[in-house]
């Protein structure tokens, strides 16, 4: 299939779900793995389901300080997997209340703006960025207004940093619903 062998890969949000899922295939193909989230013990069970090469460390995206400081202790790498993750803006739009939307955007959004802005020092000129988003951005499904605006604005940084940071490539994936904890 691919070969990742020798590519330092940093899975941000990589302690469960779609991430450790990302890092466990990852593993496998060969990268160096780091995975990174929240949960100190939910990040230790995910490196341990990876394999030797495999590293972890906790910290909040949404944290400047920490994501630049955990930035700088990860170092050089080739490749960025931003599978930060935020459950508030959705609902009916006529309730929405538009806090839990403005909180959805604090906890997804931006953090994914801000990781790759501030990865951009160590990440391989001929690297890649992978946000994922979800299907919500582009379905037209009744009370998810909120979730599909956030979505959408993850995606939407997609093609103008594609142009901007070229040769790196930067895409999006959006899944469906997935069945994760």
């Amino acid at each position: 299939m691919f070969d990742f062998t020798g590519f330092k890969i940093l899975v941000a949000g990589g302690s469960s779900g779609i991430g450790l899922a990302t890092a466990e295939l990852l593993d496998r193909l060969g990268a160096v793995v780091v995975v990174s989230g929240r949960d100190a013990g939910k990040l230790e069970a995910a490196r341990a389901r990876l394999g030797a090469k495999a590293a972890a460390l906790a910290f909040d995206a949404t944290d400047p300080a920490q994501r630049r400081d955990a930035l700088a202790r990860i170092g050089a790498f080739d490749h960025l997997v931003a599978c930060l993750s935020g459950g508030k803006g959705g609902g009916p739009f006529a309730g929405l209340a538009l806090a839990d939307l403005r909180a959805g955007f604090e906890a997804k959004f931006w953090p994914h703006a801000a990781l790759v802005q501030d990865s951009l020092p160590y990440l391989s000129a001929t690297g890649s960025i992978t946000l994922v988003s979800a299907i919500s951005a582009r379905a037209s499904n009744p009370g998810t207004a909120g979730l599909s605006a956030l979505n959408a604005a993850i995606e939407g940084l997609v093609r103008p940093l594609a142009v901007e940071l070229r040769p790196r490539r930067v895409n999006a994936v959006s899944p469906g619903v997935v069945d994760t904890p």
